[in-house]
């Protein structure tokens, strides 16, 4: 019996217009319009980067016409996933979107296994993961967290210059 897989992916738009040029008119911003018009190149730049596969076999993916949804950071492209795996059982994944592009991009997948909720973290160095199973534990998503928050601060040096002037008054005194 072939597993079903669904799902939703969520890309930014500043992203996607990086990547396949979604400004078609070049006024600095991306209307509905020029969104769905580049919809097959929206799902063919997104579904040639994304790889599934159980038991060795490939997955069949399909994706709907893209949707727009807000978050807090911007507009985002909203694919919905559909698709099927030869059989049951632990999925490789394998995520490439943008890494070209911006080797500091990182992927979340969130996802729903006997009613628990778990995540992975795709980033360049890690582009596949095995979900499923016992192979993602708490512990195992919790330490990538922290080692992805520890690697954001590290990497932006307006991180380390807040926690500077945060501890900057606790060394000076006033008399």
């Amino acid at each position: 019996e072939a597993a079903v897989v669904k799902g939703q992916w969520d890309i930014a738009l500043r992203d996607l217009d990086g990547a396949i040029g979604l400004d078609t008119n070049g006024d600095g911003e991306i209307t509905w319009g020029e969104v769905r018009g580049r919809a097959k190149a929206i799902a063919g730049y997104a579904l040639s980067r994304l790889s599934l596969s159980s038991g060795g076999e490939p997955c069949t993916i399909e994706t709907t016409e893209p949707m727009i949804d807000r978050h807090t950071d911007g507009a985002y492209a909203v694919l919905m996933l559909q698709g099927s795996c030869g059989q049951p059982g632990p999925m490789t994944i394998g995520y490439r979107l943008l890494f070209d592009i911006d080797p500091q991009h990182r992927g979340l997948l969130n996802y729903v296994e006997n009613g628990e909720s778990r995540s992975v973290i795709f980033s360049a160095d890690a582009p596949r993961h095995v979900v499923g199973g016992e192979s993602v534990s708490a512990f195992h998503q919790f330490t990538a967290y922290v080692h992805e928050g520890i690697w954001h601060i590290w990497l932006g040096y307006d991180h380390i210059l807040f926690l500077v002037s945060l501890l900057l008054p606790a060394v000076l005194v006033r008399r």
